[in-house]
C-alpha cells in the first residue's frame, strides 16, 4: 500500500510533465485518488484550466471523463488566446472518474491522462491529542473510497519533501508500527484507528465516499494547536499544518464537520503568570478563540463534535477540566459532546482498538443523522445530568435527560470499589457520604449516611480511585444505548421542592404564587375543576387580554404560568419548562396532555416546546406568534424587531449574529413532531402586523406543518396590527379548545 501512495504521487507529477511537454500548461485538474466534495447537488464541479505555450497550436481539446471504465461525458473546447477553461459535474457515490485530456490538430489525437481514481463525497476534520490520532497495526481496513491528503506529522516541521505527498488511501496504522501508538511519528494519509472506523461506517452505510485528514498532535495542548502565533511561521504550528493540508487539499470551506478530543494536557494549574499555558482556568477562554479561528478557516464546518476526558493521564485537574467541555458544549448550539467513560479498553492513558473503534460507534450515529438524513431511533447522546436537589432531607436525586443504568461496583487489583462512593460533595472529595444509591428510571436516588446539607456535588473522582493510584476505570453510570454518562464536577444541589403558600385571588380565583427552582410560577385554580383535569399553560404577557383563561376557568381548567420570557424559547426556557411540567404533574395530578397559549414572543417557547414532547400537548393556541427569531426581535425582514431583545435573544442562544441567522432550531424550521402527531393548532392574527409579520411567522409556519400533512385553523383580523392580541368575544377560541380537550360548554360564557 505504501509503495501505491508513492507510487500515485510520482505519476501525477510524470504526466503534468508530459502535458508540458507537449506545450500544454495545466493551471487546475483534479490529482489521482482526489475527493472532491459534494454539494447540495449531491455532486461536485471538476474544473480542467490551462493554456498553450507560446508557437503551440491545436484545433481544439476535448475532455473525456469516465466513470467507473465507462464512458461519462466528453466536451470540447476551442482555445481562445491560449488558453482553455472546461467545468465538469462528477456525481456522488461509490464510483471512480478518470480523466482524460485529448489535444487535436488536423484530425490527429494526442491522449493525456489527467488523474485517475477522482471520487465525490464528504470531507472531516480530527485534531487534538493523542487520542485523537492513534494509529493501531489492527487497523486493517482499507477501502479505495476511504482518502486522506498529506502527512499527519505531530511535532514536526512539514518539510519539501512532506509537501510533494498529494492524495491517497487513508489508514489506521502506520508504516512499522507494533500495538497502538504512532503519537508522534510522520504518518502519511494517517487518520488514526477511531477515524478509520468512523470513514469504514460512512462508507459501507451510506455508500459515499470519506476524506478525513487527521492534525492531531500528542500530548498537545489546547495553546499549541491554536492559530499561529505571529513569531512562528504557519508550518511550524499544528495548526498551520492542519490548515495547509486541508487548503492543499482544496476542502476549505467544503469540511462538514470538526472532531476535537484534547484536554488532558491542559488539566492543570500553573501558579506562575509567566506560564499560563496547560492552565485549566483558561481552558475556556482559550477554547473560544480556538473556534472563532476554526470556523474563520474553515468556513464549511456545521458541526463540531467533542469528546469529554476519561480519567487518566494528564494533571490535578480533570474533575473541572471534564465539567469545562460539558460547558462548552452547552452554549453552542453546533456542537455535540459525547463521553469516553464506560469505552472498554483503557490503559490508563489511551486505549485499546476495541476502545477505538468504540470512539467511532458512538460518534457515527450522530454524523449520521446531522449529514446523512438518519432518523433517530432511540437516545443516541450518552446521559447527562439537568439537576441535582433534595428529595428529602437526607436523600439527594439525580435526574438525567434519560433513562440511565448504573454499575454497582468494579473490583481493580483485589479492591472492590462501590458506585455509591464514587459522588462527591462540596470542596472535601470525600468518599462514604451515600449509603445507599438505586436508579428509577431516569433517575438515580443517593440516600446519605447523614442530614448534613450540602451545596454541590461532583460524579469520578479527578483521576484516580480513593486512597489508590490506580485511575478509574469504573463501575459507571450509563444510558441504555451503552453509552457512558458524562462526568459532572461541582454542580449545584437544589434545596427540597416546596409548594409555595402565597395566595390572592385573581379575576375571582384563588391563584398561588411561589418559585421553582428560582424562576417565579403562578397557578391559577378554577372552582371546580372538570373531570378531564384539563389546564391551560400561558407562554407569555401574563394577565394581558385574559378573556380566554377565565373562560377557560369557568369551564374547570387551571391556569398555569412561569416566567420565561427573556430567554425566547432556548434550550434553557425548555429546560425550565420540562421541570415546571413535571412539578405540575407529580403535585397536582392534571391531565398529562395540557393546552398551551403562545402570544406573541410567547410562540417561540410553545412550538419549540410541543415539538419536543408533541406527547404532552392537546391542543395550541398562538395569538400573532412569533415562530422565527429571525423576523422577530432581530427584524430581518419586513417586521420592526427590537435591538435591545434582539442582543438578548443572541446571548440566552449563545450565537453571534452570523451564527443566528443560520440556526435551524425555530419553529418554522421544527414542527415534523407537532404535524406527525395531528396536534390541533389554532392561529389569531392581524393581518396588518408590522411588527410579527404574518408572511415571516403564520404563513411559514403553516406552510411547512403542509409539508408534513398537517394543517392550522387560523383566524384573521382583518386591518388589525400587533395589537389588540385575542378577540373581543374569546368563544371561537374557547369552543376549538374545549372541542380538542372533549369538552362542552359547561357554563356560559
Amino acid at each position: 500500500m505504501f509503495m501505491l501512495r508513492n507510487f500515485t504521487t510520482v505519476l501525477f507529477i510524470i504526466l503534468i510533465q508530459s502535458l508540458c511537454a507537449q506545450g500544454v500548461q495545466i493551471l487546475e485538474a483534479p490529482e489521482n485518488l482526489q475527493l472532491y466534495a459534494r454539494d447540495a447537488s449531491d455532486s461536485a464541479i471538476v474544473t480542467i484550466r490551462g493554456k498553450l505555450k507560446k508557437g503551440v497550436e491545436y484545433d481544439s481539446i476535448r475532455l473525456d471523463i469516465y466513470k467507473d471504465k465507462q464512458a461519462y461525458s466528453s466536451e470540447s473546447v476551442v482555445c481562445n488566446n491560449k488558453t482553455f477553461l472546461i467545468n465538469s459535474r462528477i456525481d456522488a457515490g461509490l464510483h471512480q472518474f478518470r480523466f482524460e485530456l485529448n489535444l487535436i490538430k488536423d484530425a490527429s489525437e494526442q491522449i493525456m491522462v489527467l488523474a485517475d481514481s477522482v471520487v465525490c463525497g464528504d470531507a472531516y476534520i480530527i485534531t487534538g491529542q493523542s487520542n485523537s490520532h492513534a494509529s493501531s497495526e489492527q487497523s486493517s481496513y482499507c477501502n479505495p473510497f476511504c482518502r486522506s491528503f498529506g502527512v499527519k506529522t505531530g511535532y514536526e516541521a512539514y518539510n519539501d519533501q512532506d509537501k510533494k505527498v498529494r492524495w491517497g488511501l487513508a489508514t489506521g496504522n502506520c508504516e512499522g508500527l507494533k500495538g497502538i501508538g504512532a503519537w508522534f511519528k510522520k504518518n502519511r494519509f494517517g487518520v488514526g484507528a477511531w477515524g478509520m472506523e468512523l470513514m469504514h461506517l460512512i462508507v459501507e452505510n451510506y455508500q459515499i465516499p470519506v476524506c478525513i485528514i487527521n492534525g492531531g498532535s500528542g500530548s498537545s495542548s489546547i495553546e499549541q494547536n491554536m492559530l499561529a502565533t505571529p513569531e512562528k511561521a504557519s508550518l511550524e504550528t499544528s495548526f498551520g499544518r492542519l490548515a495547509y493540508r486541508v487548503d492543499q487539499a482544496g476542502l476549505k470551506d467544503k469540511v462538514k464537520a470538526l472532531f476535537w478530543h484534547q484536554g488532558e494536557a491542559n488539566s492543570k494549574f500553573q501558579q506562575s503568570k509567566s506560564i499560563p499555558e496547560n492552565n485549566y482556568r483558561i481552558y475556556s477562554e482559550n477554547f473560544d478563540i480556538l473556534y472563532k479561528d476554526w470556523m474563520s478557516v474553515y468556513t464549511g464546518v456545521k458541526k463540531l463534535y467533542l469528546f469529554q476526558l476519561h480519567p487518566g493521564c494528564g494533571g490535578d485537574y480533570q474533575s473541572e477540566m471534564r465539567e469545562i467541555q460539558t460547558q462548552i458544549a452547552s452554549r453552542y448550539p453546533d456542537i455535540d459532546i459525547m463521553s469516553t467513560t464506560a469505552v472498554p479498553g483503557h490503559d490508563g492513558c489511551h486505549f485499546s482498538y476495541e476502545g477505538y473503534c468504540e470512539f467511532a460507534k458512538r460518534i457515527f450515529p450522530l454524523v449520521a443523522r446531522d449529514f446523512y438524513g438518519e432518523k433517530q431511533i432511540g437516545v443516541i447522546t450518552p446521559p447527562a445530568l439537568k439537576r441535582a436537589y433534595y428529595s428529602d432531607s437526607d436523600e439527594i436525586t439525580l435526574l438525567f435527560d434519560q433513562t440511565v443504568e448504573m454499575d454497582s461496583l468494579c473490583e481493580v487489583n483485589g479492591i472492590r470499589h462501590l458506585i455509591k462512593d464514587q459522588f462527591f460533595f462540596d470542596e472535601d472529595k470525600k468518599a462514604n457520604r451515600v449509603a445507599h444509591a438505586y436508579v428509577h428510571d431516569n433517575k438515580i436516588v443517593l440516600q446519605l449516611n447523614s442530614g448534613q446539607l450540602y451545596q454541590k456535588i461532583t460524579y469520578l473522582p479527578n483521576r484516580y480511585y480513593q486512597h489508590t493510584e490506580d485511575v478509574y476505570n469504573g463501575p459507571w453510570i450509563s444510558g441504555t444505548n451503552g453509552i457512558g454518562a458524562l462526568s459532572f464536577d461541582k454542580r449545584n444541589i437544589e434545596a427540597k421542592e416546596t409548594i409555595g403558600e402565597e395566595n390572592t385571588l385573581w379575576h375571582g380565583y384563588k391563584m398561588l404564587t411561589s418559585s421553582l427552582n428560582g424562576v417565579n410560577y403562578k397557578i391559577v385554580f378554577p372552582k371546580e375543576a372538570n373531570d378531564q383535569k384539563n389546564w391551560i399553560w400561558r407562554a407569555r404577557f401574563w394577565g394581558h387580554e385574559p378573556q380566554t383563561d377565565i373562560a377557560l376557568l369557568q369551564q374547570g381548567f387551571h391556569l398555569v404560568y412561569i416566567e420565561v420570557g427573556g430567554l425566547y424559547g432556548s434550550p434553557k426556557a425548555l429546560n425550565i419548562w420540562d421541570d415546571f411540567y413535571d412539578f405540575i404533574i407529580k403535585n397536582y395530578q392534571l391531565n398529562s396532555k395540557v393546552v398551551l397559549e403562545g402570544m406573541s414572543r410567547g410562540g417561540l417557547i410553545v412550538y419549540n416546546w410541543a415539538n419536543q414532547h408533541a406527547d404532552r400537548v392537546a391542543c395550541i393556541y398562538a395569538d400573532a406568534p412569533v415562530c422565527d427569531f429571525k423576523s422577530w426581535p432581530a427584524g430581518k425582514g419586513r417586521g420592526s424587531g427590537s435591538a435591545q431583545d434582539w442582543e438578548q435573544c443572541l446571548k440566552v442562544y449563545g450565537l453571534n449574529e452570523k451564527q443566528a441567522l443560520k440556526y435551524n432550531g425555530n419553529p418554522v424550521d421544527r414542527v415534523k413532531n407537532i404535524a406527525k402527531a395531528k396536534i390541533p393548532v389554532l392561529h389569531v392574527v392581524g393581518d396588518a402586523d408590522k411588527v410579527v409579520p404574518v408572511s415571516e411567522n403564520t404563513a411559514l409556519l403553516q406552510k411547512k406543518m403542509n409539508k408534513y400533512g398537517w394543517d392550522l385553523t387560523i383566524i384573521h383580523k382583518p386591518g388589525v396590527g400587533h395589537h389588540p392580541h385575542s378577540l373581543k368575544d374569546p368563544r371561537s377560541i374557547v369552543e376549538f379548545i374545549l372541542l380538542h380537550t372533549q369538552n362542552q360548554f359547561k357554563y356560559n360564557i
